[in-house]
Parts: structure tokens; sequence; C-alpha cells
């Protein structure tokens, strides 16, 4: 695998690790810097799942095709939640800030309306 065809599959990835990853990899400079060609990324984040996959290790749930994709690309050993519950928790992978500081601590509010002009990694992208 290239460094131009970077795979990157994830369960409950820190978000602002990965944030930090992703701006690093597309402002400071890619390996492909020079290219003319398009790099593709290929992230995918699954909620509520914890480490209940066969590429895990789990021999008793058969998930084939995400065993074959975290073969080809980065799968996380140590992926922690930012908070115990899902909405803070993915809006702070999308924005790369603590619940704290998004405002969205429970299910209850979409943090569009606590936070309107946050940039999110999919814009960045």
């Amino acid at each position: 695998m290239t460094p131009c065809h970077l795979v990157l599959s994830a369960m409950k990835t820190s978000g602002f690790t990965f944030l930090l990853f992703c701006l690093s990899f597309f402002l400071i400079g890619s390996p492909c810097a020079g290219r003319t060609e398009a790099t593709n990324v290929l992230f995918i984040v699954a909620d509520d799942l914890r480490d209940t996959v066969g590429c895990y290790g789990n021999r008793f749930v058969k998930t084939p095709n995400l065993d074959r994709l975290a073969a080809r690309g980065v799968r996380f050993e140590r992926a922690y939640a930012q908070y115990p519950v899902c909405n803070p928790s993915r809006t702070s992978f999308l924005t790369g800030l603590r619940c704290e500081q998004t405002g969205v601590v429970d299910n209850r509010w979409f943090f569009r309306d606590l936070i309107p002009a946050q940039p999110t990694m999919p814009q960045w992208l």
C-alpha cells in the first residue's frame, strides 16, 4: 500500500487525535504533495460497536467485509470515546473539540444549534 492510497478504518477513535492527523496530513503536506492526482481517503467510523467484530479477535461475530477492510487499512488498537453518550462523542470527533467546549453533553442537542460556525472534519476534507 502506498501513502497515496491510505485507507483508515476505526472504531470510536479520539476525535482530537484524528483531527490533528488529518490537518497535518492535508495542510502541512502529504507524501504525494507534488503529484497532480487527488489523494483518496476512506474513513469509516462505526458508533456503539465497541470491539465486537472479527478483526478485533471476536470469533463469534462474523464480519468478513470489515475484517478484509481492516486488514488493508489502519486499525486503531487504543481508541477511546470522548464521552459515554454517542452524540457528544460524535460531535467531538467531527469538530476536534472536547464536549465541554461544544456544549453537547447529551443526546438532546444538535451541535449546529450551539456552535453554528465550527467547521467539521468532512468540511475540511
